[in-house]
């Protein structure tokens, strides 16, 4: 078995997958989690002790520990994170639902695919892609890093979302279409069209509510 630290002791579900591998087949040994918040420190999660803060991953880079970054308040957060373990030379993990298949996707480091996700043929996920429960991702589908999709999302053939986007829960975008770099997309709604970087889309169909 591997050893593994969580960095981010806050979203449970990620102890749930691992727990969920490991029935399939024994590949993680927990450690524990890493978190900056001084007030998590000598707590835990899913009975997981919280080790301590980034200091530590130096020590544990040494011991052949691979991590994976747990944070995901905003994208902004998961490249921040994510540019500390890259840095620091860590082995970083990708943790996928064993009922996925992932035949003929291509899958990034980093990246978490929990229980109930579909993804088609032909389709390209980059580092640090952040997907929740149920979220179906069409064929020939291009994720580019650091994107968060959120539980029961819907990403249509052929679309593209770009770098550091928001994909809101149970939102849709249609087929053939791209969310562009560092938007986002709120919760529940259709893209039926481009959505122009740094803009967040709301409604349906989706119509422009902040453009920076």
């Amino acid at each position: 078995m591997k050893k593994l630290v969580i960095f981010g002791a806050a979203f449970f579900d990620v102890i749930k997958l691992i727990e969920a591998i490991n029935r399939q087949e024994l590949t993680w040994e927990l450690l524990g989690l890493l978190d900056d918040n001084q007030e998590l420190q000598n707590s835990s999660l899913g009975g997981y002790p919280v080790l301590g803060t980034r200091r530590l991953i130096p020590e544990l880079v040494k011991e052949h520990v691979h991590f994976f970054n747990n944070v995901s308040r905003d994208t902004s957060l998961i490249k921040q994170i994510g540019d500390l373990l890259d840095a620091s030379g860590c082995q970083v993990a990708t943790l996928t639902h064993p009922s996925i298949d992932l035949h003929h996707v291509q899958l990034g480091r980093g990246c978490i695919l929990p229980e109930g996700c579909i993804v088609g043929g032909n389709t390209r996920i980059g580092n640090y892609v952040i997907v929740r429960l149920g979220v179906l991702i069409s064929h020939d589908v291009t994720i580019e890093d650091q994107v968060f999709i959120g539980p029961g999302s819907v990403i249509g053939g052929g679309a593209v979302l770009k770098r550091g986007c928001q994909i809101g829960t149970g939102a849709i975008i249609m087929p053939q279409r791209t969310v562009g770099k560092k938007s986002v997309v709120g919760a529940g709604a259709l893209v039926t069209r481009e959505v122009e970087p740094g803009t967040t889309v709301v409604g349906v169909p989706a119509r422009i509510l902040v453009s920076k």
